[in-house]
């Protein structure tokens, strides 16, 4: 226990070990969280962000150490009991029900109600404008969920918690769909909630947001603690070196020297699965060697613009020319003999198969090319040979290539599917969120691998969430907003806020 002379924390990790077979996913993990403090969790893939926090929810238990919770020893049987102590998390994915405003979504299954035993609506409103105007913020009640942006839902997903009297908050990646100016409004609501006494516990990759918003900061690597830190006491360059274990250079993109088009979008209109108009009469150019971004609050149009490109999604109206051939009708697979290559934002669910082989998820696409494959029949020496030596060249961990590509980690199943798509030799590759869920050390080999394919006359299509991904990348950026485009920057002629404005709907000044 803590001494007389030091209050307890809000809450605390003593001693957490958590396997899961051989691996280690914590090893003796000690951390504080104190009250009414923003306290950052960054590390790696696989440090072991994910299995504490779950720790910390309710959601698993620690095969040894405890949680405490303002001193006590606790054991969880799960989110509900870990609620019941105050502790509530905000997951990547909301859990906001389509239909219902945002005032029903905020008193979901704790309305209240009159002495009748019905829904008293004033009660609720008071409730909710007291709550807004309590963190700082001003919300359409009674606005539908679907018709919310994407930052107006994470205000509410914090709310909500607020609402059902939680008073740590556990954010995981929370910024990761958002524009800058709604980065920075986000920002502003957590530290007004730790200065009203709310506890913040912020999971990110993004160091300067954390150098901004957390009070105190912990690193975690291969399951342990590298170090906890006063945020006052550290750097960008000095947290990226204890995540890695090393100094990590950014890649360097050289000024393009674009050529011929290879890819043509022509007053392109597409809808998304509900019918719904999300691009609307687009036209664009990519050429040879050049590297173009698309920029955009999600939702509004990035997805069912890849999909009409790649031919996963059908559109209403327009065409579509890949290296000079009308591609409008074909399908993805009738596309890639075009020289189309596609990295899908769904690893798990549609860039790979993750119950095949690591090997199979390789060639994948590929395996009816000459060298793989006689009269219909694989060529399985010269395919283990081949993915070999293209997993060591992608720096793809792995104990053998014919494991399931399930048994790695998500960053280098990221690698498995960037070498399979790199390998194929396209012309054209269309990368959506490309580093999703990668390290930042696996995001500066992919980043790499990106600029070393433009370079060779490559031409890439970046959609991504990630603005400074977008930034650092791209010869010439395209601005998208409610499925137009709202302007078109080359590289290094605006900034990140002039392009947040206009991902917001504002013109360019």
């Amino acid at each position: 226990m803590a001494s007389p002379s030091v209050p307890p924390a809000r809450l605390e990790a003593r001693g957490i070990c958590r396997r899961f077979g051989t691996v280690i996913a914590n090893d003796s993990i000690d951390m504080r969280i104190e009250r009414a403090t923003v306290h950052a969790i960054i590390g790696g893939n696989g440090a072991g962000k994910s299995t504490l926090m779950r720790i910390l929810h309710g959601m698993d238990r620690p095969d040894t150490g405890a949680v405490l919770v303002d001193g006590t020893p606790t054991q969880f049987a799960g989110p509900a009991a870990a609620f019941a102590q105050g502790i509530g998390m905000v997951h990547q994915e909301f859990m906001l029900v389509p239909g219902l405003t945002l005032l029903e979504n905020l008193v979901l299954a704790h309305e209240p109600t009159d002495r009748f035993g019905r829904i008293d609506v004033a009660a609720a409103q008071v409730a909710a404008h007291t709550l807004a105007r309590q963190a700082g913020v001003n919300l359409d009640w009674d606005m539908k969920i679907e018709d919310a942006p994407i930052h107006v839902r994470q205000i509410l997903e914090i709310l909500r918690l607020l609402y059902r009297g939680a008073d740590v908050l556990i954010l995981d990646e929370p910024t990761a769909v958002l524009a800058p100016a709604q980065v920075r409004d986000l920002i502003a609501l957590l530290r007004t909630l730790r200065d009203e006494g709310c506890t913040v516990i912020f999971v990110s990759h993004k160091l300067d947001e954390i150098l901004a918003v957390a009070d105190t900061v912990t690193v975690l690597r291969s399951g342990r603690v590298v170090a906890t830190k006063p945020v006052a006491e550290t750097t960008k360059a000095m947290l990226a070196e204890m995540m890695i274990g090393q100094v990590l250079a950014s890649p360097a993109a050289r000024p393009s020297t674009p050529g011929m088009a290879v890819l043509e979008v022509a007053h392109v209109t597409a809808r998304d699965g509900r019918g719904h108009v999300r691009v609307s009469d687009l036209s664009m150019t990519l050429r040879a060697g050049e590297i173009v971004g698309i920029a955009g609050v999600a939702g509004n149009g990035q997805d069912e613009l890849a999909a009409a490109v790649t031919g996963l999604g059908a559109i209403d109206g327009g065409t579509i020319r890949i290296a000079g051939h009308d591609a409008t009708h074909r399908p993805l697979s009738g596309r890639r003999p075009l020289g189309l290559g596609y990295l899908s934002p769904d690893r798990a669910g549609e860039g790979l198969c993750l119950a095949a082989s690591i090997a199979e998820n390789t060639i994948a696409s590929h395996h009816r090319r000459p060298a793989f494959c006689r009269h219909g029949v694989l060529k399985r020496g010269a395919i283990t040979r081949h993915v070999e030596s293209l997993l060591d060249r992608y720096g793809v961990r792995r104990a053998s290539a014919h494991l399931p590509v399930a048994s790695l980690s998500g960053g280098n199943q990221q690698r498995v599917a960037v070498a399979r798509e790199l390998d194929g030799n396209p012309s054209v590759l269309v990368a959506c969120q490309p580093t999703r869920g990668v390290d930042i050390h696996g995001i500066a080999f992919i980043h790499q691998c990106l600029l070393n394919f433009r370079d060779r006359g490559g031409a890439v299509l970046l959609v991504s969430e990630e603005l400074d991904e977008v930034i650092a990348l791209s010869d010439r950026i395209l601005v998208l907003y409610g499925g137009r485009l709202t302007g078109e920057v080359a590289r290094g002629s605006s900034g990140i806020d002039e392009i947040g404005r206009m991902m917001l709907g504002g013109a360019r000044p």
